[in-house]
């Protein structure tokens, strides 16, 4: 909700001002935020930053007193000041997260591009070769939810067309310019070259989805053997290593040889070394994974 249109606008009434003078803490937020294809203008974005700084500080200004008296005693002094901190950090928080969430969000388009390209790219391929105007190829391939966000860049390029008025080379370079996918970038700037020229736009998107469906099988070919290697090292370190430990440390325990409990080291290994450690692998794992899978 905070980061949608009609909250932004609401924003924009009420803070226009202190929003214009508050830009130049988000540094280069414009083209960022074209990219993140929020809808949102930086006036727009900025002025829900605020906005939500106001309504959102005050409870926890409430919240944190209380909490802060309750854990400090009936000092009011202290309390105050932990209270002032914990505003404080809050705030900092939140504008940390309007910084950083545009970025979150062109990684995630970015990923959601790459995966459907390549196929969308053999579907326009198709459609180029019925005969139809381009400006129809990206309306009726912007019909194909399937794509996900390759549809909706079709569906901006063809009502650019249909209800700006943008010519189509125009409105194709528009979107190529602001897509966070390299990958659909390259796509755009290939028909924009191919239609300037006069070329066969069947047979160069052929050619090109061809190649992208090979790169993504190399990909996948590349992630399956990550994968593999993966699952060796979670079956030697999880599974038969702690297996492993768990003997040591049990026959050191009963030698004597340890400075602390035996229970209480098992108890720690396995409700929190382990979990930690398996969480960490996961997410290993996952930032192993290329785009576009």
């Amino acid at each position: 909700m905070i980061f949608s249109k009609r909250y932004g606008l609401f924003a924009r009434t009420l803070l226009k001002k202190p929003a214009e003078k508050t830009k130049k803490i988000f540094l280069r937020l414009g083209p960022t935020l074209e990219k993140a294809q929020l809808g949102l203008t930086p006036t727009e974005y900025i002025s829900s930053f605020l906005l939500t700084l106001i309504l959102v500080l005050p409870l926890i200004a409430i919240l944190g007193l209380l909490g802060a008296y309750v854990v400090v005693g009936n000092t009011l002094l202290r309390s105050i000041v932990l209270d002032i901190a914990i505003v404080t950090g809050s705030g900092g928080v939140m504008y940390l997260f309007y910084l950083i969430f545009p970025r979150t969000r062109i990684n995630s388009l970015k990923r959601k591009l790459n995966q459907h390209a390549p196929y969308a790219a053999t579907h326009l391929a198709t459609l180029a070769g019925t005969g139809v105007p381009p400006s129809e190829i990206f309306r009726m391939l912007g019909e194909f939810k399937e794509y996900g966000e390759v549809a909706k860049t079709c569906e901006r390029i063809a009502r650019n067309i249909k209800v700006f008025g943008y010519d189509t080379l125009t409105a194709i370079s528009k979107e190529a310019q602001t897509t966070p996918s390299n990958i659909m970038k390259d796509l755009l700037w290939t028909m924009v070259a191919t239609i300037r020229t006069g070329g066969d736009l069947r047979e160069v998107l052929t050619e090109k989805a061809a190649s992208l469906l090979q790169e993504q099988r190399r990909k996948e070919e590349k992630y399956i053997e990550t994968l593999s290697m993966m699952a060796e090292i979670y079956s030697t370190v999880f599974v038969a290593g702690v297996i492993m430990m768990f003997v040591l440390v049990s026959i050191m325990g009963i030698m004597g040889g340890l400075p602390i409990p035996v229970k209480l080291l098992l108890q720690t290994v396995t409700y929190i070394g382990i979990p930690i450690a398996a969480i960490a692998f996961l997410t290993i794992v996952e930032s192993s994974k290329p785009t576009g899978l």
